[in-house]
This record gives C-alpha cells, sequence and structure tokens, in this order.
C-alpha cells in the first residue's frame, strides 16, 4: 500500500524482503534495487541503504544497532545539510521496539498511560509477587521485546497464575502492567513532519511544541478478536466531539516527543471513568489507519512517503488528514482452514456496492494470518454498518471453522447463511429525529411527517418535555449526534421551551415547529422560540408550518445524502413548473375564468 502511494507520487521504493514479497510484486520499477533477505540481519540492512536514499520501516523489530551504525557513516541525505537519511530516527525505534522503556518515554513527558513495573529476570516469580502488592490484581505480565498482535502478553488474575505466565513468556525480558478497566479502544494516527523530538521539560502548558510538528488522523474505534483487530469504526462512535479531540491531541503529544518524521499508530484505551491513556505506539503506518485509503483527503501511506522525504515533508497541508465521507469501516480478511477461505469473504465484498476489497498478496493463508482488508465508506455510520454487516458474518463464519481441517468453502458460506438468518443485521438508523413536548402537537407534525415518509428519509418520533421529563430531554440531544441523527425537528406550544432547552445540549441543527395553542394563535409559541440567547440558536419556521421544518431537516441531510439533495432539487424544479403552468394558465384564460375554475376546484 505504501508502494502503491509512492508510485503515484513517482517516487521509488526499495524494498528488504523475501522473493516474491507482495509489495515487490506491485513494484517493478527499479525492481533491480530490490534486496532479498530480512529486517532482521544486519548484512541485507546495509545493502537496502547502500541502494536507497531514506530508511523507514514498515515494521518496528529491527535490528537498531546496524541502523545506529549507518547513521554514524551518513546521517544527512545527500543533498542537504540536515535531514535524517533514517526516518523516523533509530533511538526512536529503539525505545518503542522496547514496551517498559516507551512507557518510561511517556512518563517523561506526562503522557497519560498504565503504569508499568520492570520485572528483575533473577527473581521471576518473587519478583512479580511483589509488583502485585503495588498494582493489585489483576494485572498483565508482558514481553518488553518481539510483542504485538496479543503475542507477549499474559494475563495474572491471581498468584496461582504467576508460573503460568513466566512459562509462557520465558526467555524474554518483562515487565507488569497495571490492569487496564477500559470500555473501549481507540487509535489516531498522526503524521509527524518536523525531526527534533520535543524536549520532556517542555512548558506543558504551551501547545506549540506538538501543534507546530504534528497532523492527526480522527480518532477511530477498533474493536479485537482473538487479540487481533477486526473492526475499525471512523470516526469512533459513541464518543463525543470533545473526547475525540482530546484523543488526537493526546495522540499528537505522545509522538511529538520522538524523534524523526513519519506516520505513526497511537493505541489507546478509554477506561470506565472516561480517562484516555495510550496503551502503545507504532512508529509506522498501522492496521487501523488503513481506511484512510478511501475515506480521508490523504492516506496514511501517501502521508509517510511525504513525511519521511526532505523536499515533501513540508507539503502536508493542514486538512490533509480530514474525512472526506461521513463514516467508513474496515474489517480484516484473516485467513482460515483452507488456504483459500479467506477469498471467500473478498469475494462476498464484490456484491456489496462501494466496498474496496485490498489483498495482500502473501500467498495461501494460514489460520489467523491477516491476508487483507476492506473497507466501506457512507453517509452516516448506520449505512457503514449495514453493508458490513453480511461480510462480518462470513468473518465469524471462517474464524468459527478455521481449526476445523474438515472445513470447506460449502460449509464455512453455510455457517454464515446461518449466522445471518439468526441476525439479519441492523436497520438503517434515522437521520432526523421528530420530538413533541405532547401528542397533542402530533397533528401540528402529521404534514411534515408525511413529507419525510415521501423522501424516504429515515426518521424517529418520540414525546419528551422540557418540564414534565427534563432529564430524558437532556439525555435525548446530547446522545442525538453519536446515534447518526443529522436534524432535530421539535415541536412545542405556549412556553415553548423544548426546542431550546435540546438546541442547548447538542450540537444537531434544531428546527423549532411553534404549535397554535389555545390562546394568542401561536404568537407566544412563535416568539419563545425566536428569542434564543446568543450561543443558542435554533432554526424557526413559521406557526403550524411543519412541512417547512420537514423540507429544511431535509436539506440538512441532504448535505451529506446524495439522494435526499435530489429529493430536494427535484420538489424545488417542481415547484417552479407548477408556478409556471399557473402562470400560463392565467394568461390564456383570463383572470376571471381562471378565478371561477379555482374556485369550482375548491
Amino acid at each position: 500500500m505504501l508502494v502503491e502511494a509512492a508510485s503515484r507520487l513517482n517516487v521509488q521504493v526499495a524494498v528488504l524482503d523475501r522473493e516474491g514479497a507482495p509489495a515487490k510484486q506491485i513494484n517493478l520499477v527499479g525492481s533491480d534495487k530490490h534486496v532479498t533477505g530480512s529486517f532482521a540481519k544486519a548484512a541485507d540492512v546495509e545493502a537496502l541503504a547502500a541502494k536507497s536514499d531514506v530508511l523507514t520501516y514498515e515494521i518496528e523489530h529491527v535490528d537498531t544497532e546496524i541502523l545506529e551504525k549507518l547513521s554514524a557513516q551518513q546521517q544527512y541525505v545527500k543533498g542537504t545539510s540536515n535531514w535524517n537519511r533514517i526516518q523516523p530516527s533509530w533511538k526512536t525505534v529503539r525505545t518503542i521496539q522496547d514496551k517498559f522503556a516507551q512507557k518510561q518515554h511517556l512518563a517523561r513527558f506526562s503522557i497519560a498511560t498504565t503504569r508499568s513495573i520492570a520485572v528483575e529476570e533473577s527473581r521471576g516469580a518473587e519478583a512479580v509477587r511483589e509488583i502485585a502488592e503495588q498494582l493489585q490484581y489483576p494485572l498483565m505480565l508482558k514481553s518488553r521485546t518481539q510483542a504485538y498482535d496479543g503475542r507477549g502478553n499474559f494475563p495474572i488474575r491471581s498468584g496461582e497464575e504467576i508460573e503460568a505466565g513466566l512459562k509462557a513468556l520465558a526467555g524474554r525480558p518483562l515487565y507488569a502492567e497495571e490492569w487496564a478497566n477500559f470500555r473501549m479502544e481507540l487509535a489516531v494516527m498522526v503524521i509527524k513532519t518536523t525531526q527534533p523530538a520535543a524536549a520532556a521539560d517542555a512548558d506543558k502548558e504551551d501547545d506549540g511544541w506538538w501543534r507546530s510538528s504534528t497532523l492527526a488522523y480522527p480518532a477511530v474505534e477498533t474493536v479485537h478478536e482473538d487479540s487481533v483487530c477486526k473492526l475499525v469504526y471512523a470516526p469512533a462512535r459513541r464518543v463525543g466531539a470533545a473526547k475525540l479531540e482530546e484523543a488526537q491531541d493526546l495522540a499528537r503529544r505522545a509522538v511529538a516527543s520522538f524523534a524523526g518524521t513519519g506516520v505513526f499508530g497511537v493505541e489507546m484505551f478509554v477506561l470506565a471513568d472516561g480517562k484516555l491513556v495510550v496503551n502503545e505506539i507504532a512508529p509506522r503506518p498501522h492496521n487501523s489507519g488503513h481506511y484512510t485509503i478511501e475515506a480521508c483527503r490523504m492516506s496514511q501511506f501517501e502521508a509517510q512517503v511525504r513525511a519521511v522525504l526532505p523536499d515533501l515533508a513540508t507539503t502536508i497541508a493542514a486538512g490533509s488528514t480530514e474525512m472526506v465521507v461521513a463514516a467508513a469501516m474496515m474489517v480484516n480478511i484473516l485467513g482460515g482452514a483452507q488456504a483459500d477461505s479467506h477469498l471467500l469473504v473478498a469475494k462476498k465484498a464484490l456484491s456489496i456496492p462501494g466496498a474496496k476489497v485490498h489483498l495482500y498478496g502473501k500467498g495461501p493463508g494460514r489460520p489467523g494470518r491477516k491476508m487483507g482488508h476492506i473497507t466501506v465508506v457512507g453517509s452516516s455510520m448506520s449505512e457503514c454498518e449495514r453493508k458490513m454487516h453480511p461480510l462480518i458474518q462470513l468473518v465469524d463464519a471462517v474464524r468459527a471453522e478455521r481449526n476445523k481441517p474438515a472445513a470447506t468453502a460449502e460449509s464455512i458460506l453455510a455457517a454464515a447463511d446461518a449466522r445471518m438468518q439468526r441476525d439479519p443485521g441492523p436497520a438503517l438508523a434515522p437521520t432526523v429525529a421528530v420530538v413533541m413536548g405532547s401528542d397533542t402537537d402530533l397533528a401540528t407534525l402529521k404534514p411534515g411527517l408525511q413529507f419525510l415518509e415521501d423522501m424516504e428519509i429515515r426518521f424517529q418520533v418520540t414525546i419528551t418535555s422540557a418540564h414534565r421529563t427534563p432529564q430524558f430531554m437532556l439525555d435525548f440531544g446530547k446522545a442525538a449526534a453519536g446515534r447518526g441523527i443529522k436534524a432535530i425537528i421539535a415541536a412545542a406550544g405556549g412556553a415553548a421551551h423544548l426546542p431550546g432547552m435540546i438546541a442547548s445540549v447538542t450540537a444537531v441543527p434544531v428546527i423549532g415547529c411553534p404549535v397554535k395553542a389555545s390562546s394568542l394563535d401561536g404568537l407566544d409559541s412563535l416568539l419563545s422560540i425566536v428569542q434564543m440567547p446568543r450561543g443558542v440558536p435554533v432554526a424557526t419556521v413559521s406557526i403550524g408550518n411543519s412541512t417547512n421544518a420537514a423540507l429544511l431537516a431535509a436539506r440538512i441531510v441532504g448535505t451529506s445524502e446524495a439522494r435526499v439533495q435530489a429529493w430536494v432539487e427535484r420538489h424545488l424544479q417542481r415547484m417552479e413548473e407548477e408556478n409556471l403552468a399557473k402562470a400560463a394558465r392565467l394568461e390564456e384564460e383570463g383572470w376571471r375564468a381562471y378565478q371561477r375554475v379555482e374556485s369550482w376546484n375548491r
């Protein structure tokens, strides 16, 4: 994927990997520069360096001793006076590949992370028991090095499990980590475009030290299964905008503390109390950022190519990391029971409109091996979830059958069909919410509801009173954005506090529809809704005009749904045609005849 991005920029990539590796399959230009070998062998890394202007990584488990040696031999890219040829810095990779050293580094920069204590190898179980007195059970015993996708982790729930953990992770340097009681996992891809690392004593009140050197992609939700990323939701679901921005800022601060340029993947936990803590960092493009290929202005792979090159790093503009769609989802394709089981998922995706299949060309699949991924995008997360549902059912069927040697394509597909029958998938979520303070307001809303139905806009209708059910009303408003609601129509009469109160707690546009009450002909309702204080806007239609409220909601929804926008445009065209037809008939028949006909028709 990085090679694809580099090719579009006319940047040649020399690859160090086995013969026929995926990156070599699609990279024939300059193929004489490829090196067949292993990133773990110093001689092979030296051979690659001899053919390259800049060295960067696809995986962080590289020998940093040889990188340090190469940097000493030639620190800067030829033709430059200060651009390091190894990006990000070998020092950064050395710190990050030791998970405990990484935690200590983050702590020096006051980056929130879980508490960790190194295990003295010579003291073994005794050391772990002493650590448990500080961290308490349960805790996580982890390998400091060569750990990824859950490999190198062992949960310790009581003292009786310590020996088993030490045996499972034998031969590795270890540390113990405080158990993270998290309710969800987030990830943020960060681009670092300047080389120096921030100083540990940087003024924490001054955010310039990290804002000037980094850009963040949206915070996404990651769902893991068997300690491997299964799904990515972009942006993260059920998380407020302020928390998502906090996650981006935390990730940027963490990445700014490291030397060198490039793309970094920052994984973090949202704890039960809502606090964010960094779990770990990858100094490279990350699985959780693959969605950026289809969903963002610039993919993480193009960002990596540009960030490590001296003449392109400064060209990455603010806004490059923004999403160009409302929502996206990614599912990983893992190997199954047979060498080609994973292809069942890829073939299924071809029948789903807009699904993008990425197969990595790794050859025969193995159970649990990452073989590719699929991304879907949509105008809402609800749309993405509905598209992705049959693929998830098939992915789950492949997983359930992968340790059964007798599993066949037929048995896997049958299992997926059975899953679909039990769980046909989520219905498309509403994009418009219609609320009223009393059921007596329903008569006013019916014309607008009919219009929403005619436009095939999904909507929810409920009753909530600013005075009788204030807490329900506030909770409803706060949750609206997270549920994918794009506009709220609120009808109220008399004091008519409902529209304004909901508007005070949501970022979703609120449209007030004044209801004609028993006194003052609805003027009291209109004036109450219109006279909102500065900073809490409510778009207000005329008294009883729910049709206009529905049309305004449709225009809001239409900014992200082309189908709805097209309906509104056709509606405008119909109104124009009707008006022109009436004018032509009036001019042809004369006003006396026209009036008689219209009167008779009524």
